[in-house]
């Protein structure tokens, strides 16, 4: 079997840039201001609790920050009836364990020697860059990891894992996180019912910039790290409606979708359908 797109067309629907409406809020943090990206949640954190090098310290207002977009993510996405897992803190002391994923605990001065920091999983370590991300598709594992800081003791990570895809279509708005400026992509399972050599996306993204995005199939739960196809496109400030061919041979396969923005950008899936409707 082979899969390719054939064709991928963008239109701008609205300049309008709504990032908010009809997200979820974070609850545990429920006093932090909405946001897409933790950096904004950030500048909040730090004037309401500043940091006096004593009872709080300045990994704290990341981990914080970071928490609150987190859980806001995971709570739109998993009413699409799937399961993501998130969490952000110090991987050193007291560590951080998200679903299959924990931080390696190890000095924030050991992290900046060596220039990354590790994830553990089941399938091994994957390395993740200071100040930079990692994208983790192996075999049944889905994961995202970023570290927005590093100190000489303290670092921040955090975690991704998507452990049950949403089905395809998505009518709901569902966020991509951004860890100070690191964008987690976006996962979901396209179900194939009927044997159709040429299936249409027609997805609708929020931007608040212009920016480059990829799109890219992989296979089911046990080959995530097989690619099927790629492409990018880019999209303008606002609404973007996105319509797409993929093309199988013999047929168009169950398989799975990502969607990765550019780092440094707000985006904001607003729905994701398919034609014929599956």
């Amino acid at each position: 079997m082979s899969m390719s797109i054939t064709r991928v067309d963008v239109k701008l629907v609205s300049s309008k840039v709504d990032l908010l409406t009809g997200l979820a809020r974070p609850l545990t943090l429920a006093w932090v201001a909405n946001a897409i990206d933790s950096s904004i949640a950030r500048e909040q954190v730090s004037r309401e609790v500043p940091v006096d090098g004593v009872e709080v310290v300045e990994w704290m207002s990341y981990a914080t920050a970071d928490n609150a977009v987190l859980e806001a993510m995971e709570i739109e996405y998993n009413r699409l009836g799937s399961q993501v897992v998130t969490g952000s803190g110090d991987a050193y002391i007291p560590g951080v364990r998200v679903g299959d994923l924990r931080g390696s605990s190890v000095s924030g001065y050991i992290v900046i020697s060596m220039g990354y920091g590790e994830v553990i999983t089941p399938y091994g370590n994957f390395r993740v860059p200071v100040r930079g991300k990692t994208t983790i598709a192996t075999r049944d594992l889905l994961a995202w990891a970023a570290i927005p800081y590093v100190a000489d003791v303290q670092w921040i990570l955090s975690l991704i894992q998507w452990k049950d895809l949403a089905t395809l279509p998505v009518r709901q708005r569902v966020r991509f996180a951004s860890s100070n400026g690191l964008v987690a992509p976006q996962f979901f399972s396209f179900v194939s019912r009927l044997p159709l050599p040429l299936v249409t996306f027609v997805i609708r993204v929020t931007s608040d910039r212009e920016q480059e995005v990829v799109l890219r199939g992989r296979g089911t739960r046990g080959s995530y790290e097989t690619v099927l196809y790629e492409t990018k496109f880019r999209v303008e400030a606002g609404e973007n409606e996105v319509v797409c061919n993929i093309v199988g041979i013999p047929f168009v396969q169950s398989h799975t979708v990502e969607i990765q923005p550019s780092d440094n950008t707000q985006t904001v899936l607003d729905s994701f359908e398919v034609f014929p409707p599956v």
